[in-house]
């Protein structure tokens, strides 16, 4: 008769089976499912495009991010910097993650830092690599759109109701976040080391910086 410390060990064993198990199914199943399909709006004068079927986004950690069809994007969730050192992020060398964070930063149904994190990792599944994910993750974290998700989860909500609507950029100086830039190009940076340098440029997060971000 096995012993109790067998036992245990046997159930120990079976559960990091199974998580792995489980680790694996979801990494196998990540990625892009289907193509944007942009078509142009020719009455613009901005460059505005909408899609022609359903875009999906699998994360490896189970999030889906759905772009329905007939979805307004238009690049403008990137920040201006960005642009000024990549381009339009619709005609860029990935723009299946730009169409999906473009979305997520307009629908606002997932929180900003979900979003940001996303484009990291789906832009490498493209392709880019990690320097230049690091570079964008920078550029994000430190002057992207951030949002509060609708709900009466936060305090925004609370106050204005539960479909107002809040989003803000931190306040930072450009010279600040281009100084950067090199320092970014970096494979080796992890997402903390990032997150840690950009918050000592930030000089005021926004409004509601209380409200949770995951």
């Amino acid at each position: 008769m096995e012993s109790r410390g067998t036992q245990m060990g046997h159930v120990r064993f079976v559960l990091i089976f199974t998580i792995s198990l489980v680790i694996q199914s979801a990494a196998a199943n990540s990625g892009f499912e289907g193509a944007p399909d942009l078509h142009p709006i020719e009455d613009s004068f901005l460059e505005r495009y909408r899609t022609t079927s359903e875009f999906i986004y699998r994360q490896t950690n189970g999030r889906v991010w759905v772009v329905p069809s007939e979805s307004l994007v238009d690049g403008r969730g990137f920040p201006r910097l960005f642009i000024d050192l990549f381009g339009s992020p619709l005609r860029s060398d990935f723009v299946n993650t730009a169409v999906v964070y473009d979305y997520s930063v307009k629908s606002k149904h997932h929180p900003w830092v979900a979003a940001q994190n996303m484009a990291y990792e789906a832009m490498q599944v493209e392709g880019l690599p990690r320097s230049e994910a690091n570079l964008v993750l920078m550029l994000l974290r430190a002057t992207g759109t951030r949002w509060a998700t609708k709900g009466p989860g936060n305090c925004f909500s609370r106050c204005h109701g539960p479909d107002a609507n809040l989003e803000w950029r931190p306040i930072v100086k450009d010279e600040a976040v281009l100084e950067l830039v090199k320092w970014a190009r970096n494979s080796r940076l992890t997402v903390e080391e990032i997150e840690l340098r950009v918050n000592e440029i930030i000089l005021e997060e926004g409004p509601h910086s209380v409200i949770g971000i995951m």
